[in-house]
């Protein structure tokens, strides 16, 4: 199964969504990246695909990385 994780502006700061529900704000782009990486490697342990989603303040994507569970 995949997971997506969305890294995105909102509100002066970046939220982490799971599956389009927020997760967890971050003061900063940075910890939130971290966060949906360290979440995404997280799937890979469990067995499942992860994806993470770099949005821009107008919801396009800007980058994207995919985490295969084949790679654990």
């Amino acid at each position: 199964m995949q997971k997506v994780f969305e890294v995105a502006q909102r509100r002066g700061a970046w939220d982490v969504l799971h599956n389009q529900v927020a997760f967890r704000p971050c003061r900063s782009k940075r910890e939130a990246i971290r966060v949906a990486i360290l979440l995404g490697r997280m799937q890979r342990r469990m067995g499942d695909d992860a994806e993470i989603i770099l949005r821009g303040v107008d919801g396009a994507a800007q980058a994207h990385r995919h985490i295969s569970a084949q790679g654990a």
